[in-house]
């Protein structure tokens, strides 16, 4: 997905999403939509009792007299109240309605509501990464029918007055994304495919970011005295393994280090005499801990 950012969007392509507050108002972008569409905004706002609050969505499809595929109006709430989270939430809101649907693009033209302590960059970088963040899917084992293709939106727009400055924004929240969807990936694996020794294959990819990566088997476990953790481990016919990841990133060589431990059990089946069978399937979510600290340390290596 191609994020870009500017000041003014190409006309009439994809689907196009414009604010409104909870005072009813319409921002200037909406004004212009509203214009354009001969106040099919303003008619479909009327007839749907649309407020405005956060998180509702008013959409027209097709509108006449315009080129977009669709116009959608995001509920911005209390301008006071519109913050980072809030305006992730909209991006989110927004990817939902679309997923499946046959657009490949989308423009967000959502005004920054006055008495919003939102900046403009901020917001523009943050319906960046609501987005980015909605758009994730598992769907590596999936059989299609058919022939049938997966639908992608290819092309998020944003506009905003500094496309600098929400490029700048954006760039940290990347990595904090591409963090997230390791972390995802990770837990969404079943247990028969990822075991011990692909968890470690997988890392190992980490220390082109330069993340120092370091594998212990079980005779250095064995070595440290980790006998709970081996205990857990050898009613499996994989080998137990440890890794331990650094990322030196302190500006001062001398600074204490600050230690992430996740629990890393690809498969717990310690929980046969506790569990239901259909509980059993989430087991393999107990490296989640693992994974989540396998994400951080990728956010944190990107983000420098």
């Amino acid at each position: 997905m191609q994020f870009i950012f500017t000041k003014q969007p190409s006309a009439g392509t994809g689907a196009l999403v414009v604010g409104m507050t909870e005072d009813g108002g319409f921002s200037p972008a909406a004004k212009k939509a509203d214009k354009a569409t001969g106040g099919a905004l303003s008619r479909a706002r009327t007839v749907a009792g649309f407020k405005g609050k956060s998180g509702e969505i008013l959409e027209i499809l097709a509108p006449k007299a315009a080129k977009w595929s669709r116009l959608m109006v995001a509920g911005i709430g209390k301008p006071a109240d519109f913050d980072a989270p809030a305006a992730e939430r909209i991006a989110a809101a927004v990817l939902g309605k679309l997923k499946g649907g046959a657009d490949g693009e989308l423009t967000f033209a959502i005004d920054r509501p006055t008495g919003s302590h939102l900046n403009e960059a901020d917001l523009a970088a943050h319906l960046a990464l609501g987005a980015l963040l909605k758009s994730y899917t598992f769907d590596r084992y999936r059989s299609r029918k058919n022939g049938e293709k997966a639908i992608e939106l290819k092309k998020v727009t944003l506009t905003t007055s500094d496309p600098s400055a929400a490029k700048s924004a954006w760039t940290p929240l990347e990595a904090e994304a591409k963090g997230v969807f390791l972390a995802r990936d990770l837990v969404n694996e079943p247990a028969n495919v990822l075991g011990p020794e692909e968890f470690v294959k997988r890392i190992k990819v980490l220390s082109k970011s330069g993340i120092n990566v370091e594998v212990l088997g079980e005779a250095e476990m064995k070595r440290l005295g980790m006998g709970a953790l081996l205990g857990v481990g050898q009613g499996s016919n994989r080998e137990s393994k440890l890794l331990i990841l650094r990322w030196n990133g302190a500006k001062k060589h001398k600074e204490a280090p600050l230690a992430f431990v996740g629990k890393g059990l690809c498969f717990d089946s310690g929980g046969l005499s506790l569990k239901s069978g259909a509980g059993m399937m989430d087991m393999k979510g107990d490296m989640a801990g693992a994974a989540a600290v396998a994400g951080a340390m990728l956010a944190l290596a990107l983000r420098k």
